[in-house]
């Protein structure tokens, strides 16, 4: 009974991989990321997607910004973190998810309250860890406020 038991908790999935990978796959646009918290509180919508490259709208909120509106770099970091994983989650298998263990961000411009693009794109994934890219830009595209890389674990969803 306690085997049967693990091998179903292997076939949990993490939720917001399920429905990334399911918008990705059908070419879904223009899809609200509200199936987390974190993706919900920045107002994230998919505006694009392809197998591993996401474009992702995020939008700061007043409480996020410092003086003159300028939004502060933590919340710009969470906007790359945040796209850089859903580009992970949608390489990824059913079964698995995956966690943030290295983050480098470097700042190019103050954003301004509103609308950002993040454009993120998966280097690689491996058995244990996958690589991952991104820019954010304001909403003509016009400007880089950032770029990021990170390292994110992959690893098994347990139920």
């Amino acid at each position: 009974m306690r085997e049967l038991e693990m091998s179903e908790s292997l076939l949990d999935d993490n939720p917001t991989r399920a429905y990334v990978a399911e918008a990705v796959s059908a070419g879904r646009r223009n899809v609200p990321l509200e199936v987390n918290p974190a993706l919900a509180s920045l107002s994230a919508l998919l505006v694009e997607a392809r197998d591993g490259e996401l474009v992702i709208r995020f939008t700061a909120p007043q409480s996020a910004t410092q003086g003159n509106g300028v939004v502060g770099g933590g919340t710009l970091a969470s906007m790359l973190d945040l796209a850089m994983a859903m580009a992970v989650l949608s390489r990824l298998k059913p079964g698995y998810t995956c966690a943030t263990i290295s983050l480098a961000v470097n700042m190019q411009s103050a954003g301004q309250q509103g609308h950002f693009l993040a454009v993120a794109g998966v280097d690689r994934v491996g058995r244990q860890i996958a690589f991952a890219h991104a820019k954010l830009y304001d909403p003509e595209r016009s400007r880089t406020i950032a770029n990021a890389t990170s390292s994110l674990a992959v690893i098994p969803v347990r139920g």
